[in-house]
């Protein structure tokens, strides 16, 4: 059997997998059908490569049949017969990219023609085609492009960007295997996982927490427990409240600490609050630079302080500067497990497990009492990064 190549023209995606294996069983079980024959254009395939690839499989001879027509009649040709194609938006706004190239393309060549005063009825030709079907000529029309690609303009805009910077990722849109907004995400997404692993490696040179901010190291994830005054809260002496072994800071001192120069500007907050000091925890993330997302809730083995009802929970405002995803889609935001081994106000080690299995780092603890492995420590008392 003849070997054809893939003519340029040919700018439509191979069928998917489960669409080939299909039309290959037709094929063994029904033979080549020959009212349906390839048709070439110049010794190449523009149109029929699929067929041509089943016959070739199973070692059929296919029918074929020559194209007789200038560039441009080829390619309307290969548009026309296209049209109904079962594509993704994404995989339309990829064709419709290509096909004005190649428009452009046959009109940079008419233009030199015309010039040099040569092929002059081509040059015509093409011209009234350009003219009188422009339900395919991206550049010339925003709304005919988006009409005969079924796609917006900005989607064919976007898929040009992409081919430009990322082929690689321009020829999965086409195929098929992923959307221009999947890519798009992709791409950021490998943009801050580059951005992150700069920062690790400042914040891996620095031998004080309070070198980062001089290093230009940014943080992907941070968490905080702020020592709370809370007296703050007219509370001065809650049933089954000890004192705290350490300096407490006021809501105006909180407000004031560097949050927003230690995040990245893709970054998780875990801030953690008590039930009474809720609303000063929605202070801090806007002041911070933290939209709330939402509250994880530590469930305690046994009752706490409270002059009303005794608390046995305390949470966990979530929050987000820019736009991180979380590593994870399973997790809930409720756990239960018992306090950690610090003594007053310490946290359970379950919680950290829990960031890491969600959050991205690098990872910066403020108020730290404890050291984690990964984990930058700002201060081991209330006192430090004021």
């Amino acid at each position: 059997m003849h070997s054809f190549k893939r003519h340029k023209f040919n700018i439509f995606p191979e069928a998917g997998a489960e669409d080939f294996a299909r039309l290959v069983d037709d094929m063994r079980a029904n033979g080549y059908d020959a009212a349906m024959p390839i048709t070439l254009y110049q010794g190449a395939i523009l149109d029929g490569w699929n067929r041509y690839r089943a016959a070739s499989e199973l070692g059929l001879t296919p029918a074929t049949t020559e194209f007789d027509g200038t560039d441009s009649d080829a390619l309307d040709y290969t548009l026309r017969t296209n049209k109904r194609r079962n594509l993704t938006s994404s995989q339309w706004a990829a064709v419709a990219v290509e096909a004005d190239e190649l428009i452009a393309a046959i009109r940079a060549a008419v233009e030199a023609q015309r010039r040099a005063k040569q092929a002059a009825t081509q040059a015509e030709s093409v011209s009234q085609l350009i003219d009188e079907q422009p339900d395919y000529n991206a550049s010339r029309s925003d709304h005919k492009a988006a009409e005969a690609f079924n796609t917006n303009r900005t989607y064919i805009n976007e898929a040009a960007k992409l081919k430009q910077e990322r082929p690689d990722a321009f020829e999965k849109v086409k195929a098929g295997q992923a959307t221009i907004t999947q890519v798009k995400r992709e791409i950021k997404e490998e943009r801050r996982e580059a951005r992150r692993e700069e920062n690790r490696a400042k914040v891996a040179e620095v031998t004080e927490p309070a070198q980062v901010v001089q290093a230009g190291a940014r943080f992907a994830t941070i968490v905080i427990d702020p020592p709370w005054d809370w007296g703050d809260e007219g509370d001065q002496d809650q049933l089954g409240r000890a004192r705290p072994d350490y300096a407490t800071m006021s809501l105006a001192q909180l407000l004031e600490l560097p949050v927003s120069d230690l995040a990245d500007e893709d970054c998780h907050i875990y801030l953690w609050i008590t039930n009474r000091s809720l609303p000063k925890g929605f202070q801090l993330l806007e002041r911070w630079g933290f939209r709330y997302i939402t509250a994880l809730t530590w469930v305690k083995p046994h009752f706490g302080m409270g002059n009303y009802f005794r608390g046995q929970t305390e949470h966990v405002l979530f929050g987000v500067k820019g736009s991180q995803a979380l590593k994870r889609k399973d997790a809930g935001t409720v756990f239960s497990a018992p306090r950690g081994p610090a003594g007053h106000s310490s946290k359970p080690a379950e919680f950290f497990d829990l960031v890491e299995s969600c959050s991205p780092g690098p990872y910066l603890e403020m108020f730290s009492r404890s050291h984690r492995n990964d984990w930058t420590a700002w201060g081991e008392n209330a006192n430090a990064g004021a």
